[in-house]
């Protein structure tokens, strides 16, 4: 099936002239060679945690590449890139994303592998990989085995070697699976923690078990008996452990949120159970097959050692159910997490406060057995701060030098001709089925004919499953693409505003920009208490606070009270209309209620006449009297946030300060 000519052609991007196949536009390593004195060459190493820990590493990779290299004199070396921990199931990683942008560059002409399975560990990741670097312009090369030539010889080369490196990943993968399986089916821990009250005994020997942690223990009990007794909400409990000096098991203080999960430990179930297939939860959940069961093997119950009697156990389940609760909103993202430093030099984490339903940032060093005493930060007004900072940034670099937008368009240049690629295996493949329908026709057949058809049908298979993977694909450039506009129009505009943007793409800039926030003012703290009613009556409403009175508005106003209220409500020493414009005033002002004018009155008196004037609707009544002749001003409350300065790349802004 290669090209009728016998010419060697490049294998990749496809397109059809005819019975003609040119399967590829970037050049073959030979090709570039013919026009340059020397081509730059890319090594490109990867480990997983579990090859590090079995000392294949890139130390191994990397002697092997630059032996390789010397080898050949029109070859040279022009840098490495490496991905450390990336899983070879995906086919985008740090290091690779880095020299994909060094390929489009044009700084490199060929991508050098220790062996394939560098690039993945399954069919798909490794074809993934393949084409985004052909689409951006270098060929790749395998120092462990021969691509061999361009053309359909390497087609079927790179889909042999890919299949055989999937095989060998799912014979580790079903080895793996298999033993814990086996090992949990005879009592034994499978691996990972242990439940919180027990500690892994012969931890790294052939048959290793659970047993009772005495320490933890103690805890457990003392739990138990905290939730069945009830009335204590989680937060009280977590006081009461530190309070008798316990500490989680990495030696921190208790919380809510850690103890809350401690609180549906194994311990006081009394087993736990292997490939739970009802908690599909978070990264490291059990697989499941399309009706709903494990695809390693079925779930097991593994008996543990008792820490609480079974009648113990039940209590405490009825009594755990009374107790949860459901979380009042998602947790969400928080862009500004480790971007915020309080005055003790601690970054500052997300953390949502259940008690209010407040998004906040809090100092990651609050929970020490000593606090810092570090403020913490409403999420939605640091955020906003740092959105107007980051929008004034953009603006103020040329549009080329934004971050984010210098490979918008790649992603839709990338599925155009993946399209085309996937256009052009669909004829191959049909141009397969049609020469075999032709050999089929021949009649009588003999060994020749019979062996060639063998030959393409064992050549229809290869592109007929290179095509599956090919098809797979166009989905996910689609969604990357859809990404990319977002980014293009948010990002390209005259006046960017990021919050268009999700959480995760805010968070991205953030980073890009290496925006921090510090807090100026350390003696800062909020204020104690709750809200004056009148306050936030006008901030939910939007009522405008009105000017001072004038001696025909105050007569009307006089002749309302006195309509209102009985004469015990005039007895007082209290100056009325005075009082009035005290209370007009700290709301334009936003001072303290301590803090207002001797001259409108003592503040315990003007305070209660304020808050039964709102309560009785006559407040309602004066502020639209005298808005009606009057132009008002918003309602000012100083309790905002602490004073900030705010920070990024010291060669794009200066500094500003958002008190």
């Amino acid at each position: 099936m290669g090209d009728p000519s016998g010419a060697p052609t490049p294998w990749g991007l496809a397109s059809l002239e005819g019975t003609d196949m040119q399967q590829g536009t970037a050049l073959c390593a030979e090709d570039k060679g013919r026009d340059s004195e020397t081509l730059a060459v890319a090594a490109y190493m990867r480990v997983s945690t579990a090859e590090q820990k079995r000392r294949y590493g890139i130390p191994a990779q990397a002697d092997t590449i630059r032996a390789f290299v010397e080898q050949r004199p029109m070859w040279r070396l022009a840098g490495r890139w490496e991905d450390l921990g990336e899983s070879g199931a995906t086919d985008s990683r740090p290091g690779f994303d880095e020299l994909l942008m060094e390929i489009a560059a044009g700084r490199v002409d060929l991508v050098l592998l220790h062996s394939l399975d560098r690039l993945g560990r399954t069919e798909a990741a490794i074809w993934r990989c393949i084409w985004q670097i052909e689409d951006a312009g270098a060929w790749v090369e395998c120092c462990a085995e021969a691509l061999g030539e361009p053309g359909v010889e390497r087609w079927l080369t790179v889909d042999r070697l890919a299949q055989a490196v999937e095989a060998d990943y799912r014979r580790i993968v079903a080895r793996t699976q298999s033993g814990r399986q086996l090992k949990a089916v005879e009592g034994g821990w499978p691996g990972g923690p242990a439940p919180y009250g027990y500690r892994i005994s012969g931890k790294g020997a052939f048959g290793s078990i659970l047993e009772v942690d005495s320490a933890e223990a103690v805890v457990v009990r003392l739990l138990a008996d905290l939730v069945i007794e009830g009335g204590r909400p989680v937060a009280d409990m977590a006081e009461e452990l530190n309070r008798r000096g316990f500490l989680t098991r990495s030696g921190k203080r208790w919380t809510a949120s850690n103890l809350n999960r401690r609180l549906r430990s194994a311990a006081f179930l009394g087993e736990a159970v292997f490939r739970r297939s009802d908690q599909q939860w978070g990264g490291h959940c059990t697989r499941l097959d399309g009706d709903g069961r494990p695809v390693y093997g079925e779930s097991v119950v593994i008996p543990l050692p008792a820490i609480l009697p079974a009648d113990r156990i039940h209590a405490f389940q009825q009594a755990l159910a009374e107790l949860a609760r459901p979380r009042k909103i998602p947790l969400g993202e928080y862009p500004l997490t480790g971007r915020i430093h309080g005055p003790c030099g601690r970054p500052y984490v997300g953390c949502f406060r259940s008690n209010d339903g407040v998004r906040t940032y809090r100092c990651s060093g609050w929970q020490e057995a000593v606090s810092c005493g570090c403020v913490f930060l409403r999420a939605d007004h640091v955020e906003e701060q740092a959105v107007r900072h980051v929008n004034a940034v953009l603006a103020a670099l040329p549009r080329h030098t934004r971050p984010m937008l210098s490979t918008s368009s790649e992603v839709q240049t990338r599925l155009i001709r993946h399209l085309e690629r996937v256009r052009s295996l669909e004829r191959l493949v049909a141009q397969c089925a049609e020469e075999l329908d032709g050999l089929r026709c021949q009649a009588p057949q003999s060994r020749v004919v019979t062996a060639a058809m063998r030959q393409l049908e064992s050549e229809k298979e290869v592109f007929e499953r290179i095509l599956a993977h090919a098809q797979d694909w166009p989905t996910e450039l689609e969604r990357r693409a859809h990404k990319e506009a977002r980014l293009v129009d948010v990002l390209g505009a005259a006046a960017p505003d990021i919050r268009a943007l999700s959480s995760s793409d805010q968070r991205c800039l953030v980073e890009e920009l290496k925006v921090r926030v510090r807090i100026v003012d350390s003696g800062f703290r909020y204020r104690e208490g709750t809200k004056c009613s009148t306050t936030q009556w006008h901030e939910h409403t939007g009522t405008l606070v009105p000017p001072d009175p004038e001696d025909s508005q105050w007569a009307r106003i006089e002749e309302l009270l006195r309509s209102t209220y009985g004469a015990h409500h005039f007895r007082s020493s209290l100056d009325l209309r005075s009082a009035l414009e005290g209370m007009l005033h700290r709301l334009r002002t936003g001072i303290l209620w301590r803090d207002l004018p001797e001259r409108f009155g003592a503040p315990g008196k003007v305070r209660p006449r304020q808050r039964a004037w709102l309560v009785d609707g006559v407040w309602t009544e004066i502020v639209e009297l005298l808005n009606r002749e009057g132009e008002g001003t918003p309602v000012l409350s100083h309790e905002t946030a602490p004073e900030l300065s705010i920070q990024s790349d010291p060669g794009l802004i200066n500094p500003v300060r958002i008190s």
